[in-house]
């Protein structure tokens, strides 16, 4: 028999607090932009100074195939009688960026670049000229296959579309299609950034003002940025997290708002339109959980159904189509929301660490489509008051 004084024997449960090294960390996910534009106007320049020049930044740059690329033939990485060059997927250039040719569509060209992760910080995905970047876009950021894969290691950052400057506005009027939304119409509707090219070959400042007007009609929310020979600042393009922060869809001045809106007020709405495609921006004041329920409700029946809902005063079926949308809102005890679309895929989160003080300032709805006209704003002025 053990006596009293025998030292007990302690049995370890692994219940101690936990080191710092201990912790897990959230995984830092690679941000991939897209980048697309009018044929012509200037976007293997682009691709050829984020891949040759001294910026800072480690860029995996995924293009078309070798042979045929305007980029690679810019940078000599190849040519089409060198048949070992065309054979390589990956090419390592001398400023620490990778130049990557597309054999494989979409997710799988990325699984073989993420092969290399670490040989570079950021990615960026070169759409051919006609291309609609909002389908590229919806499988990078809400996908169910992606994301239980690639998404854990890959973000959608951003759409960039580069702008001629000289030919975008003669582009933009005489695009068609079949549904009435030209490529390059969907392009700058898509876009959280637009390159306005080759501005030193434009003869009046009124051209480019013009120019800018049109762009604006078409995605009031994307920043212009003109550039000459592809020449923008990359910061400005990359790591831009259009699809995460709110701080580019947050009112700087809501003139468009009148000058103060109080509880129930709502804004007069702005409403562009450009051959067949339509915008509509609208601040948005403060909401309680139940108007924001609403109005993600109603957000669901325009993007799903592609119809307004039908109430007393729209009886009859609207059709309406939503290529982009984004918002912040802002709720009555103080947290953000923000809204990011691209066509029928959504999502709507809280702004981390973004907690309001003091009086709820005024929120703000993007929508890009077809549709957005009158009848549209009365129906969605219907569900904020």
């Amino acid at each position: 028999m053990e006596s009293d004084d025998d030292i007990p024997t302690l049995i370890d449960h692994g219940e101690g607090p936990a080191t710092s090294s201990e912790t897990p960390q959230e995984v830092r996910r690679t941000p991939c932009t897209i980048i697309s534009g009018f044929l012509g106007a200037g976007k293997s320049t682009l691709l050829k100074r984020i891949l040759t020049e001294k910026h800072g930044y480690r860029i995996a740059v995924i293009i078309n195939e070798f042979g045929d690329s305007a980029v690679t033939k810019a940078i000599n990485v190849t040519s089409p009688d060198d048949p070992a060059v065309q054979s390589e997927e990956v090419l390592e250039l001398a400023n620490g960026c990778l130049c990557c040719s597309i054999k494989d569509a979409g997710i799988a060209a990325i699984e073989k670049l993420m092969q290399r992760k670490g040989a570079f910080d950021y990615i960026v995905l070169e759409t051919t000229g006609l291309a609609d970047p909002g389908p590229i876009a919806s499988i990078f950021w809400q996908n169910e296959e992606y994301s239980a894969g690639l998404g854990k290691e890959i973000i959608l950052d951003g759409v960039v579309c580069v702008v001629d400057a000289v030919f975008g506005r003669t582009q933009m009027e005489e695009d068609h299609s079949v549904d009435g939304i030209g490529e390059s119409l969907r392009q700058i509707a898509s876009s959280d950034v637009v390159l306005l090219n080759k501005t030193d070959l434009v003869q009046s400042e009124n051209d480019l003002l013009e120019t800018e007007d049109m762009i604006h009609r078409v995605n009031p929310s994307a920043p212009i940025y003109r550039t000459t020979h592809g020449n923008i600042d990359i910061s400005r393009i990359i790591n831009i997290n259009a699809y995460r922060m709110a701080d580019h869809i947050r009112p700087s001045a809501l003139n468009e708002a009148g000058a103060d809106l109080g509880q129930g007020m709502v804004a007069q709405p702005k409403h562009y339109e450009l051959r067949g495609i339509s915008s509509l921006q609208m601040a948005i004041p403060p909401l309680s959980l139940e108007k924001l329920a609403k109005l993600e409700k109603w957000i669901q029946r325009v993007l799903w159904d592609k119809e307004l809902p039908k109430d007393g005063s729209i009886p009859d079926t609207h059709p309406v189509q939503i290529l982009r949308c984004k918002g912040l809102f802002v709720m009555e005890f103080g947290k953000e929301y923000i809204l990011q679309g691209v066509q029928t895929m959504y999502e709507i989160s809280e702004v981390s660490g973004q907690d309001v003080h003091g009086l709820p300032s005024a929120g703000k709805l993007v929508l890009i489509g077809k549709g957005l006209d009158e009848v549209a704003r009365s129906s969605l002025v219907s569900v904020l008051v």
